[in-house]
């Protein structure tokens, strides 16, 4: 890989950010969590594996889940994440039938050197609303939110705000929440708040992991029965 011209594309690309709301971020109905994973994560090549599921925010049912996978041979650098997992996001993304107000990615939307995690990468190539939710600190600087459920503090990097360290449960790490795409600063924490329930990530993301999990031992059950 040579990572210049990867950073070249990504900066490319941050030139079509959109960083307003294009759509009235109060009155979102279906909302769509996006999880990958790996059938052999120290392998490459390997199988990507991805899932989008579609919840009604009415009542956090389920309207749609849909699965992707790739083989690629691009192991797990920092910042570049999106070119290792995008492939199989998108072929998930064909298969897609629902209209969706608003995809929330496992992984970071403009909290990013070149403001081009996996969610403003996917963003902008789909043209769709998008929002980073990462589980970890990936850049940028903050203050620990207060440790109580919903607390929230401002992550700044070169110079501007640029995401959220929301601690959604008490004694808990917080996540990072960012705009990726189409989508202003605050109502990226909006939707993430929105979509919370039980668990410190959104349920949207919660589900596609966890169906994601299933359908990899489904993959891995059929690959050992030949």
């Amino acid at each position: 890989m040579d990572l210049n011209e990867l950073k070249k594309q990504q900066l490319e690309l941050s030139k079509k950010l959109k960083l307003q709301d294009k759509i009235d971020i109060k009155n979102i109905r279906t909302v769509a969590g996006i999880d990958t994973t790996f059938l052999n994560p120290y392998k490459e090549p390997t199988l990507a594996l991805s899932s989008i599921v579609v919840l009604d925010l009415t009542d956090f049912s389920v309207k749609e889940v849909v699965y992707g996978q790739k083989m690629i041979d691009i192991p797990y650098i920092p910042t570049f994440l999106a070119f290792r997992e995008l492939p199989s996001i998108m072929e998930a993304y064909k298969n897609l039938k629902s209209k969706v107000d608003v995809f929330i990615l496992d992984g970071q939307g403009i909290l990013h050197p070149r403001k081009m995690g996996i969610a403003s990468h996917f963003g902008v190539l789909t043209d769709t609303v998008t929002v980073g939710c990462g589980k970890t600190h990936l850049y940028g600087e903050y203050k620990h939110p207060e440790n109580k459920p919903m607390s929230y503090s401002y992550v700044y990097a070169d110079g501007e705000v640029r995401g959220y360290a929301l601690r959604v449960k008490k004694n808990t790490n917080p996540i990072f929440i960012s705009p990726g795409n189409n989508i202003s600063l605050e109502s990226s924490l909006y939707v993430i708040i929105k979509t919370v329930k039980d668990y410190k990530l959104p349920e949207p993301v919660r589900l596609a992991h966890n169906y994601l999990s299933e359908y990899r031992k489904r993959i891995l059950q059929e690959v050992k029965d030949g």
